[in-house]
């Protein structure tokens, strides 16, 4: 009966330690997968901004244009320089989403950079020819 019951103990034994490893790896896995989580959330943040800012700068561009059609005297260059800080912030959110895993990749000119639309031949800023994918 002795024998019986140390072997009982040694299963116990052994059944918390095997209990206590699995315990650990479960724990580590749940702070790496809390850890993605905290990443994720801090892109999304990211994101969230720079879309912000992309409407502003939407704001901004309508502004201007709005300006010109009524004849106010603007810089040439101004509509240019506000279009070019428009795609940098849509390229920021595009590697962004990259980064947090999402699929939608802006697809740009390899020329001039500008984003180009599924089936474009031209590149619809610098003229370039684009190879079709």
């Amino acid at each position: 009966m002795n024998e019986k019951f140390y072997a009982f103990l040694d299963t116990v034994k052994k059944t918390a330690k095997e209990v206590r490893h699995a315990a650990s790896s479960v724990g580590y896995l749940a702070r790496k997968e809390a850890g993605k989580a905290a990443t994720n959330a801090q892109l999304n943040v990211q994101i969230l901004a720079k879309q912000r800012e992309i409407q502003t700068a939407y704001q901004g561009l309508g502004k201007l244009i709005y300006d010109q059609h009524n004849g106010s005297d603007t810089e040439s260059g101004a509509l240019m320089e506000k279009l070019e800080a428009l795609d940098a912030l849509h390229l920021e959110v595009a590697e962004l989403e990259k980064q947090a895993g999402r699929v939608s990749v802006v697809k740009t000119c390899p020329t001039c950079g500008a984003e180009r639309k599924e089936g474009d031949a031209y590149c619809r800023v610098c003229g370039a020819k684009l190879k079709t994918e």
